[in-house]
């Protein structure tokens, strides 16, 4: 007999249990229902209906400072597109109808397509990238301007370190408020050879 009262107040502890468990989680269902789903404020008789307004386009935010100013943050973006792989953000920089002029001993690129082709092939080939810029002088002329830089380039092509050094002077032309690169030539600088060890005097 006292085990079946035993067992029975077990089972009446365990529904008890349960029992405050779904209620728990009722109510708790019930919390989150009432925060997902607000109730909204009631309509007031003969408001006025109000038209919704179109939401505002997203503008560019261009960084303040004068035309210099501007031109330096469009070439850092531009070297910045080059270095991550981004074409929207290199093409934001480079206008449709650029011409290149490579280090390479090749007739000029004309156009942001054959440009870009270009530009994919040799990424390609590189898995990490640095480009440092230092030494950059720049001139405006009303919307033209020029500016020429040095850089440095280091990373991993093909498997192999590889390092240069060379020299860039881009041409910007201001179309819609917007400084556009419309030509770059870009040289390369050939490592000077390591010098030659003295040769060694013979023993005697």
């Amino acid at each position: 007999m006292r085990k079946r009262r035993c067992m029975r107040a077990g089972m009446r502890e365990l529904m008890a249990v349960a029992v405050m468990i779904m209620l728990a989680a009722g109510m708790t269902a019930g919390i989150v229902e009432a925060q997902e789903k607000p109730k909204k404020p009631p309509k007031e008789k003969n408001a006025p209906k109000m038209k919704a307004e179109p939401a505002e386009q997203p503008q560019q935010v261009l960084p303040p400072g004068n035309d210099n100013e501007l031109i330096d943050y469009r070439i850092a973006e531009m070297l910045a597109g080059w270095q991550i792989g981004d074409t929207n953000l290199l093409h934001s920089a480079y206008a449709d109808d650029v011409s290149v002029v490579s280090g390479a001993y090749e007739p000029p690129i004309l156009g942001w397509a054959n440009f870009l082709a270009t530009y994919q092939k040799l990424r390609a080939r590189i898995s990490t990238v640095q480009v440092d810029r230092r030494n950059t002088y720049t001139v405006v002329r009303g919307t033209l301007a020029w500016s020429s830089y040095q850089w440095e380039f280091s990373g991993v092509m093909d498997g192999s370190a590889a390092h240069w050094k060379g020299q860039t002077t881009l041409v910007l032309e201001k179309r819609a408020g917007k400084w556009m690169i419309v030509h770059n030539h870009t040289s390369v600088v050939p490592e000077a050879p390591a010098a030659a060890a003295p040769p060694v005097a013979p023993k005697p």
